[in-house]
């Protein structure tokens, strides 16, 4: 029935009077840039009539999914949502009403005065590589690559939201080196990818060593630095992150399930243990020998593979979820001609930029370790709290994952 329904839209879609510009938009719920898009075209909704919306759910319905395919597939298109078309223009990511809004309303005005526009179908079915648009989040482009973006000669603007402080800053006013540092750490602050790291975190906090959560998450990042350069130069349009996402987020729950039974098994089995009273040397000395022993035990090769997998999970679910940054950036580049190596310097710069917020995140956790750690009731206090969080964000991501997002 889906099926019908879907073939009906596009039926419907194929070519229409443009008093109302029809906006086709493929979401899933558990993608919070498709639910701020969602909520802006509801608002917009309220103030104009002059535009419909056809929504494809990618998750919920199997034909929704193949026309997604199709179109990122011939379009040359990352495989993440938000993807919007509108007036013969494709535009991946969303990032929020004053700047994606923005083009999306401007669209909307400019296909009102065509005597028609055709529809999604049509237009990727006559895709032209020397004739076609292609913007992410803020910019409207054409040529034959994925976004090839107009000149800076006649378009000097590419607006961009930065984290927590909510402040607009146009990039294009920059240096490049400027511009992929700013835009690597916008791109890094991902609340989707986020409660990975509260996993992880929670877990090494739990674990009590200073020494080795410095080593584990400095692997850690490493690994996901050199995971983010490979999608970046090699990876971003071959990929199907969303594809990915399916299989990894639900992955990551069960490992934090089984991480916070784990923890709770160790708090219900040493909650009677009196913390911090002076007893038997000779046993204190065999415990912390053992402690000392394991936790300078070397990385098997199982534990480095768990790492880099987990760093891996964290870029897909970032790439799952876009609001176009990365793509829009290494377009930017292109349009630059910029030789091989200065690529990969800029690219350097922008990984630093984007692992800043990861950065800050465990130099909080180190500090907290210190805390926690040397106080032998806190420390078993931090394996039951870790233990209840980690299965409850693990049951999150493994039922509802929509929920998590923010």
């Amino acid at each position: 029935m889906k099926k019908i329904l879907l073939m009906f839209l596009l039926l419907f879609t194929m070519s229409f009077s443009a008093d109302k510009v029809n906006i086709e938009i493929f979401t899933r719920k558990d993608c919070k840039n498709c639910v701020r898009l969602e909520e802006f075209l509801t608002e917009l909704s309220k103030d104009r009539n002059d535009f419909t919306v056809t929504k494809y759910d990618i998750n919920e319905d199997k034909s929704a999914r193949e026309f997604f395919d199709e179109v990122t597939k011939k379009g040359k298109l990352v495989k993440g949502t938000p993807v919007i078309y509108l007036n013969e223009t494709i535009i991946q990511g969303f990032d929020s009403g004053d700047t994606t809004g923005k083009d999306i309303t401007e669209l909307i005005e400019s296909g009102k005065v065509k005597d028609t526009i055709p529809g999604l179908k049509v237009f990727i079915e006559n895709y032209d590589p020397d004739n076609i648009n292609t913007s992410y989040t803020q910019n409207t482009c054409e040529g034959d690559e994925v976004c090839a973006i107009t000149p800076v000669a006649d378009k000097k603007s590419y607006v961009v939201t930065l984290p927590l402080l909510n402040k607009k800053v146009d990039v294009m006013k920059y240096s490049l080196p400027s511009m992929s540092f700013i835009l690597g750490t916008i791109d890094g602050f991902n609340p989707c990818a986020m409660w990975v790291l509260i996993l992880f975190l929670t877990a090494l906090i739990a674990i009590g060593d200073k020494k080795k959560m410095f080593l584990v998450a400095g692997l850690f990042i490493l690994a996901e630095a050199v995971m983010y350069y490979l999608i970046l130069n090699i990876w971003i349009f071959t990929w199907d992150f969303i594809g990915l996402n399916r299989v990894i987020t639900p992955l990551v729950g069960l490992i934090g399930i089984i991480g916070g039974i784990l923890f709770i098994k160790s708090y219900i089995k040493n909650r009677n243990e009196i913390a911090c009273e002076v007893g038997d040397f000779e046993k204190k000395a065999k415990i912390s020998g053992k402690i000392q022993d394991l936790a300078h035990k070397p990385f098997t090769i199982l534990t480095g593979l768990g790492i880099i997998t987990l760093a891996l999970s964290v870029n897909v679910i970032e790439f799952a979820c876009s609001i176009g940054i990365p793509q829009t950036y290494t377009k930017i580049l292109e349009m630059n001609t910029v030789s091989f190596l200065s690529r990969q310097v800029y690219n350097l710069i922008y990984i630093i930029g984007y692992m800043i917020d990861d950065f800050v995140v465990f130099a909080l956790a180190l500090f907290s370790i210190n805390k926690i750690a040397s106080t032998g009731k806190y420390s078993k206090l931090m394996n039951l709290f870790g233990g209840i969080l980690m299965v409850i964000l693990g049951l999150m991501l493994i039922i509802k994952p929509e929920i998590l997002v923010f």
